[in-house]
């Protein structure tokens, strides 16, 4: 049985030709103009971090049409479809292909999978599932384990900065101001959707706390994923000499996804541990 993988911008993978039978409709950018780009391996980080520096980006699902003639394409040559698509706790994508693939023409064909998932998390599944198939495991047992598996995580997602926050509408500036001079920096729970978690008096003493409620919950045994946006040096090698003190092992290292940081900002950290 042959089986593809089809994912969306949100995993951060652009770069298809290192997988087999792995697929992209991107999620889409919308300027300020009202213009739409498809955040696909045609749009770089660098070109990202400029529009995003000149103006508020906005984000939105992939285009029901483009994904849908994607799935007709790909069942002319496979079997089945697995959909890996970011979190239904942060998007309505995950709805609104869950009711497509309902539809007679894809029903046992295409499966939408509940991730829970966003960024490396996405690409751990991904990774999962490809083993998975190859050790010739039924695709219903594949994505049982995989909702399985990523119900129970939880990762936290530490913002240095507060613009992103500011210019979305997520917080005020008048508290943005206030954390500002107070040095606040506050601590995001990430479980498919994003809380608060609390807040310390330095970014320092953020990630600490993080990365000591990341021990109490899964021990420092389990690898750490790290996502993070763009970031000065002297941020990211105190990221890195915190978990080295944490006794942490580094599994994936990489870059936030565009469609992420459009919503967080520059030197946004997520820390999540690898279930997989």
């Amino acid at each position: 049985m042959k089986i593809a993988i089809v994912i969306d911008s949100a995993s951060g993978i652009k770069n298809l030709k290192d997988y087999s039978d792995l697929f992209l409709v991107p999620l889409m950018i919308s300027k300020e103009n009202g213009e739409q780009i498809a955040d696909d391996e045609h749009f770089s980080s660098e070109e990202f971090y400029k529009l995003n520096e000149s103006q508020l980006l906005k984000t939105s699902q992939s285009i029901p049409g483009v994904m849908l003639n994607k799935w007709d394409q790909l069942l002319c040559d496979y079997d089945k479809i697995v959909c890996i698509l970011i979190s239904k706790g942060l998007s309505g994508q995950y709805n609104t292909f869950k009711m497509f693939s309902s539809e007679d023409k894809y029903k046992n064909k295409v499966y939408i999978v509940d991730t829970n998932g966003v960024s490396i998390l996405l690409k751990r599944q991904v990774d999962f599932i490809q083993k998975a198939i190859k050790n010739g495991l039924s695709i219903e047992k594949i994505i049982h384990d995989v909702e399985e598996i990523s119900k129970n995580l939880i990762g936290y997602i530490i913002p240095k900065k507060l613009d992103q926050l500011v210019r979305g509408g997520r917080i005020s500036k008048a508290a943005a101001g206030l954390a500002k001079i107070l040095k606040i920096t506050p601590i995001l729970k990430y479980d498919g959707t994003i809380d608060k978690e609390g807040k310390t008096r330095t970014f320092k003493k953020a990630v600490s706390t993080a990365l000591d409620l990341l021990k109490k919950t899964y021990s420092n045994e389990l690898p750490l994923d790290i996502a993070y946006s763009k970031s000065n040096i002297e941020t990211i090698d105190l990221v890195k000499s915190l978990i080295d003190d944490k006794g942490f092992n580094v599994g994936i290292w990489e870059e936030l996804p565009n469609i992420i940081t459009c919503h967080t900002g520059l030197e946004t950290f997520a820390f999540i541990p690898n279930l997989y």
